[in-house]
């Protein structure tokens, strides 16, 4: 049960966080010993001149250095353990309550899309909150674009990636924890994209060859010295040392330029390398998952080393900001003309594809989030691509609803095309259409499905259920709804293969004209031989199966009164409803008069 495996690694991944703040507890106190040490003999160095004083200072000064390394490795490490056990916390919330800790994107929600607004895709409580486990923007981007416009070119390889990411599950945690470990926000990510298509602030190689000489003067010099004890050797080696400072001095304003993109980006590209790093040694036999990991080598270098190296670059560029390093590195090396050099070097080579490396991360996230539904949901299936048009569920149900208040539905669109969905006011009209909608969105996107089976055709998908006006427009709901309407017509007579919900079309209008309207536009459909469904509380709607038998269904969704109470089963039923609810239910709550 994922339940109990939640538990298992919550509970290991809080003991080794415990176990190594011990460790940064021990080497705390030691650094704080070797640096209290290193004071100590330095002091005793300058007084006596000794020769054991002054290498036991250097010693304890290398010995601190060690330590102040090692301690800021472990506590990466705690970092990260403690992303992995917030991980699995949130799972275990996640499975007693069906409600998402994680980001719902409603920025991404559009009241134009074709079926976004409708379906409750964004926001809160939608589905998006529901699968995410994206821990980069960019993987929150590629999970959003695979619900709203989907590549049903290659659904199969992606239900085969999901399946193979479903059961790797410490590989599934280790990307989002890597991920999670430095916040990256919108702006960091431009900046580095915008750094990848600037003009370079480089280092022509010529002038770079000619300035490596000095240096090699700067160094030659003081080794002489120290072998000869000869003036002129000292004298040498000041005046080159200074005049390296002067030439560093010169290409102040370059280093500054790329200083301003390493100090934003400098973490956030530790943490992406580590996700490709990832992604590149895990063992993968799908198709899909092959292909990003082919993607990821480059003139026989992975993405992960290259991104390291950069990332290495930038931490060597920020030492420029140490007064007292930046005089000593520069003026014995010309370091950070060293660095620019390098850094201009590989934004040659290597800067256009960062972009794709990103996607790629992004687009692995996203299958992971469907892979993480997969794996919470053992009993959701797989759907299967049909070549002709056609759409059937078995136990169809809504993925939002917790399983023990779940009603399952079977439905079929192979017979007939078009059902006309009849049944009384909280009958379940609204919610199967959704569960139909949210099914068929994610089988578009290569995910599992809430049935046990289910085999579709990826059409196109239009909704109208929840129109909205808009002020900006000057533009009534009723208006709103029909421009909707609109765009589904135009839709199917470009020749589109699609399926249409509809629910209770035409509310702004009288009886008749909505009765005569909704008529007119299935009439329409049927002329284009779409596939789809319409809720209707009018039963002389359903009567249009006499003229199109072929073409129409009817269901309905039935209700009954036991003891003075309304009950419903949400069971879904052939033929058409022959109870209505209103008028009881306001009898029953003193709304009328009995």
């Amino acid at each position: 049960m994922p339940q109990s495996v939640y538990n298992n690694l919550l509970n290991q991944f809080n003991s080794n966080t415990l176990s190594l703040k011990k460790q940064l507890n021990w080497l705390s106190f030691s650094r704080l010993a070797f640096f209290g040490l290193f004071v100590f003999l330095s002091y005793q160095s300058t007084q006596t001149g000794n020769v054991l004083f002054i290498a036991a200072t250097i010693l304890a000064l290398a010995v601190f250095f060690v330590i102040v390394k090692r301690y800021d490795r472990i506590e990466q490490k705690v970092t990260y353990y403690k992303a992995l056990s917030k991980y699995n916390s949130d799972e275990i919330e996640f499975l007693a309550t069906n409600r998402s800790s994680y980001s719902n994107e409603k920025e991404y929600e559009d009241p134009h899309h074709p079926y976004s607004h409708d379906l409750d895709i964004f926001g809160e409580g939608g589905l998006f909150s529901y699968l995410n486990r994206c821990s980069t923007s960019f993987g929150k981007e590629c999970l959003a674009q695979g619900l709203l416009r989907p590549n049903t070119n290659n659904i199969t390889k992606r239900q085969k990636a999901i399946t193979e990411l479903k059961d790797k599950i410490d590989f599934r945690q280790q990307l989002f924890a890597q991920g999670s470990l430095h916040e990256s926000n919108e702006k960091d990510l431009q900046n580095l994209l915008q750094w990848t298509k600037a003009e370079g602030a480089s280092v022509n190689k010529a002038v770079y060859c000619a300035l490596m000489i000095f240096p090699a003067v700067t160094i030659g010099s003081l080794v002489y010295y120290f072998a000869t004890d000869a003036d002129f050797a000292f004298r040498i080696f000041y005046l080159s040392f200074i005049l390296n400072l002067l030439i560093a001095f010169s290409f102040a304003k370059k280093i500054t330029s790329q200083l301003s993109v390493s100090t934003s980006v400098n973490k956030i590209l530790q943490s992406y390398k580590e996700q490709l790093r990832a992604i590149e040694v895990e063992h993968f036999t799908s198709e899909l998952m092959r292909e990003y990991q082919q993607r990821l080598k480059s003139e026989g270098q992975n993405a992960s080393q290259l991104l390291g190296k950069l990332a290495s670059l930038f931490e060597y560029l920020e030492t420029i900001v140490n007064l007292l390093v930046s005089v000593l590195l520069n003026g014995l090396f010309l370091f950070h003309i060293h660095i620019l050099y390098n850094l201009g070097n590989w934004k040659k080579h290597h800067a256009t594809k960062i972009k794709n490396w990103l996607q790629i991360i992004g687009e692995v996230e996203a299958l992971c989030s469907f892979a993480n539904l997969y794996y919470n949901n053992p009993g959701f299936c797989i759907p299967q691509v049909t070549k002709e048009p056609s759409l059937k569920g078995t136990e169809l149900g809504h993925i939002l609803l917790k399983a023990e208040k779940r009603i399952c539905n079977d439905v079929s669109f192979n017979d007939q095309r078009f059902v006309i969905l009849t049944g009384s006011n909280m009958s379940g009209k609204s919610t199967f259409l959704r569960t139909l909608g949210i099914n068929l969105v994610l089988a578009r996107a290569g995910s599992v499905v809430c049935a046990s089976e289910f085999s579709f055709y990826p059409f196109d998908v239009f909704v109208s259920m929840r129109i909205t006006d808009s002020l900006q427009d000057s533009e009534s709901f009723f208006y709103a709804e029909l421009k909707r309407l609109q765009s589904i017509i135009q839709h199917l007579q470009s020749g589109n293969i699609t399926f249409v919900i509809l629910d209770e079309i035409l509310r702004g209008t009288n009886s008749n004209d909505k009765r005569n309207g909704t008529i007119g536009l299935i009439k329409k459909m049927a002329n284009e031989d779409a596939f789809g469904i319409t809720a209707t509380h009018d039963v002389v709607v359903a009567e249009l199966i006499r003229e199109y038998p072929g073409y129409i269904a009817n269901k309905a969704f039935e209700s009954q009164i036991i003891a003075d109470e309304l009950l419903f089963d949400y069971k879904l039923k052939d033929g058409v409803c022959t109870t209505l609810s209103a008028s009881y239910l306001m009898k029953k709550m003193g709304v009328i008069d009995a």
